[in-house]
């Protein structure tokens, strides 16, 4: 006993003062580098997962040349929920579809060829009217936050030490809308799968087009000056914002012109229908039904209206939700 007190008073004191030494540096070490290294660890790991799945991935998007097929992939790309590289084919096969069982079934039933060419070609819009609703409805959605995510893209930028990538992770965090954060966060997928410049380009021809704006392009090209050339671009955000800013109050006048013509699209359908109920009590049940349908012109305007009937909807809900563009 007589030795272990005599080891405590002789080195006992000095190992507990370097121990406790020890501690205070691990501690103070462990917060001073604990952000860091979990920003760094959360970026290894969302790169090794990334180029796992760029590995396994078997199939890959073809970089389209032609302005039609590109516009369509683009278009399916943007509002398909699932990205499949068979949307386009599957597309085209709807549309055929649509169009040329309408041409036959328009043509036994009027027996005239020009009428039922005219006929399928419209109702073959159908689907890509459809996609442009939906197109619409996110343009919209993102145009109503694209001031705010440039503002917060500068502040971003300019806090990481003019690092465009890490900006554009830190503002997808903050946004709050939530069709707006698909789009930054699919750009940053995008961005960061991208093996080549022909690559990088298209991941931002893409966020343009969803974003369908004048602004969206300018940002775009921001963009790729500073995550392609290293550019340093904060003045240029700034510049942005105040233009958008200046802009914003005669883009709400313009918009409110335009529901007259939303309305009167809308407006097709309980005329239409009103006009077959007032049809129907003025002749009777009966002759109204031989009247509408048992001479062929009759048929024929009856089809004419029901599909210009529905293309004046679709046309309403376009323009319903105008993009947020000079």
């Amino acid at each position: 006993m007589e030795q272990l007190k005599h080891w405590l008073v002789t080195f006992g004191i000095d190992y507990f003062l370097y121990i406790t030494l020890l501690v205070i540096t691990l501690v103070t070490v462990k917060t001073m580098i604990e952000n860091s290294v979990k920003s760094k660890l959360n970026d290894f790991q969302q790169r090794y997962r990334l180029r796992k799945i760029r590995t396994t991935k078997t199939v890959k998007e073809k970089q389209y040349t032609n302005p039609f097929i590109r516009h369509i992939y683009f278009l399916l790309k943007t509002t398909s929920k699932e990205k499949k590289e068979q949307d386009i084919l599957a597309f085209f096969i709807v549309t055929s579809c649509a169009f040329i069982f309408t041409l036959i079934f328009s043509f036994l039933s009027f027996g005239d060829l020009f009428f039922a060419f005219f006929l399928a070609i419209l109702v073959g819009l159908i689907p890509y009217m459809i996609l442009q609703i939906r197109l619409r409805n996110l343009r919209y959605s993102v145009g109503s936050d694209f001031l705010s995510i440039i503002q917060m893209l500068a502040q971003n930028y300019n806090s990481a030490q003019y690092d465009m990538y890490h900006a554009l992770v830190e503002t997808s965090k903050e946004v709050k809308n939530k069709a707006l954060r698909q789009v930054l966060i699919r750009l940053i997928s995008d961005l960061q799968v991208s093996r080549n410049e022909q690559e990088i380009r298209l991941s931002i021809e893409l966020f343009i087009f969803t974003a369908g704006s004048s602004w969206a392009k300018r940002l775009g090209n921001i963009i790729l000056k500073s995550y392609l050339y290293d550019e340093k671009v904060l003045n240029t955000l700034l510049t942005l914002i105040r233009q958008i800013e200046e802009t914003e109050e005669m883009l709400e006048e313009e918009k409110s012109h335009a529901l007259d013509s939303v309305w009167n699209g809308y407006l097709t359908v309980p005329i239409f229908i009103a006009s077959l109920i007032l049809g129907y009590y003025v002749s009777g049940a009966q002759d109204w039904f031989h009247l509408q349908f048992g001479n062929v012109w009759t048929r024929m305007l009856f089809v004419v209206c029901i599909v210009l009937v529905v293309f004046s909807v679709i046309t309403s809900m376009i323009l319903k939700k105008p993009k947020n563009d000079i």
